[in-house]
């Protein structure tokens, strides 16, 4: 027969505050989604308590999101706007203080729910030591913002060899030419058609070819 008894469930959103002005930095979609998972659990009967850290210093320390669901501020790292990932070499400081706070309170949880990496980071932790089911929601891993980036290096990758191409063609069509007209000058190429020897055979073929072989190598 399942368990139907209400769990109490340690929800982590270390970085993004569920009561955040919404469109402020790391305050969009995810805390949206925090804030109403945690109401809907807990119009379920299940205890929601959501961590976050102190994002201002007019925080209060616990906010009542409804029924069997509240927001609790942890003060790590400060208690001010930090980006996301200046916030990693905190996360432990952010594990201590939820810990003192539950041991402190007498709370025990059956559950942690850890939304986005870093709070997945400090959910392993608290997994460890409570011995408790840990369940992550990633959300987002950052392939958006790294999508300017890959298309980029698919230009070069493509472009590469063009360019390549270009360069070579220039530089080497260029020293050739200087090359003919420095031997011109010096009424070689003349000496050359009076030997009866092609001056494009002799001079200009073996450094084409050259060209050739070596281009692939770059």
């Amino acid at each position: 027969m399942p368990d139907s008894r209400p769990f109490r469930i340690a929800m982590l959103s270390a970085h993004s505050c569920p009561v955040g002005r919404l469109g402020t930095r790391d305050t969009g979609g995810m805390s949206v989604y925090v804030l109403e998972m945690a109401r809907e659990l807990g119009k379920l009967g299940h205890h929601v308590d959501v961590y976050t850290r102190v994002h201002d210093p007019a925080d209060r320390i616990i906010y009542e999101l409804g029924q069997n669901a509240r927001l609790i501020h942890l003060r790590a790292g400060g208690d001010g706007e930090m980006h996301k990932l200046a916030l990693y070499p905190h996360l432990p400081d952010f594990v201590r203080c939820l810990e003192d706070y539950r041991l402190d309170n007498n709370l025990r949880y059956d559950l942690v729910y850890s939304h986005y990496w870093l709070s997945g980071w400090a959910g392993k932790r608290l997994q460890k030591w409570w011995q408790v089911p840990h369940l992550v929601t990633f959300h987002t891993l950052g392939a958006d913002s790294l999508l300017g980036a890959t298309g980029g290096l698919g230009v070069i990758k493509q472009g590469a060899p063009l360019a390549t191409g270009f360069l070579l063609g220039g530089a080497g069509a260029a020293a050739i030419a200087a090359d003919l007209g420095a031997r011109t000058i010096r009424e070689e190429i003349d000496a050359l058609n009076t030997m009866g020897i092609s001056p494009i055979h002799r001079l200009v073929i073996p450094r084409l070819v050259a060209m050739i072989l070596v281009a692939p190598l770059l």
